[in-house]
């Protein structure tokens, strides 16, 4: 349950005010909600990915790349023929397939869902559970809705974990006379998930006891008021980062009316 996507580094990123990375996580993700230009969300991406590779390394901003490219070729392999319109570059029975302007809305569909990735995966790499926990608090989010979202972001990678444990396991079951499974047997790769998946949903419900105490040790079902182990900076001694976002923020409002 302790477990978390926290990378410990000494970046600049790492160091900056966890309440303010979480105001520019809110006003980047509503900008990529903005009905924009595709080449404007890009260019946040590109600056997004700058920044990362400079925080927490090139290799590992490349790993949402890979978690989400499945999702990313579907978009663009499904999106254009849904776009007729528009210069026609590929024509399938008379259709359409591919134009112009399917082509942009795949873009379009890449950026909005890359660049949010991208937040999202450094705010979490760079900013501890806590400091998330306390920075909500101090917006003056409910105890227990804190609480919630802290748990499920420790409670995820706690989760991957036991499948990619119980996976090897599986593997380590098999011999070399082991019946081998092609990689188009979907029927049978799907059984064979199945088995996993029941493996994971059993050590799942064995760690509900842990979770509950967890819970209880945090507060949840009591009337007293939870205790805070530390407490944050206050605002005063943040005058450089606020000016500095300050100055950030009329960049980007200036640059999206543009």
């Amino acid at each position: 349950m302790i477990s978390g996507a926290y990378l410990k580094k000494n970046s600049f990123l790492h160091r900056f005010d966890p309440r303010i990375k979480l105001f520019f996580l809110l006003l980047l993700s509503i900008y990529f909600f903005l009905p924009l230009s595709c080449v404007k969300y890009y260019v946040i991406i590109a600056f997004v990915f700058l920044t990362a590779i400079f925080a927490v390394g090139f290799k590992e901003i490349i790993k949402p790349i890979k978690a989400i490219f499945p999702l990313l070729l579907m978009i663009t392999i499904f999106t254009p023929p849904f776009y007729p319109g528009g210069k026609v570059y590929m024509m399938v029975f008379d259709y359409p397939f591919i134009t112009d302007k399917g082509l942009y809305e795949a873009f379009y569909l890449i950026a909005r869902f890359s660049g949010l990735t991208f937040l999202f995966y450094l705010f979490l790499k760079t900013t501890k559970i806590e400091d998330l926990t306390l920075s909500l608090r101090f917006f003056r989010l409910p105890y227990k809705a804190a609480l919630i979202i802290s748990l499920t972001f420790r409670y995820l990678p706690y989760a991957a974990t036991i499948y990619e444990n119980t996976r090897d396991a599986h593997k380590m079951r098999l011999t070399r006379y082991s019946e081998s499974v092609s990689k188009w047997n979907f029927p049978l790769r799907f059984k064979k998930l199945l088995s996993v998946l029941a493996s994971v949903l059993i050590q799942s419900v064995k760690s509900i006891p842990t979770l509950a105490m967890v819970l209880e040790t945090r507060g949840i079902g009591r009337t007293n008021t939870p205790g805070k182990i530390r407490k944050m900076d206050g605002i005063k001694k943040l005058w450089r980062e606020l000016i500095l976002s300050f100055f950030v923020i009329l960049i980007i409002v200036y640059y999206i009316f543009l």
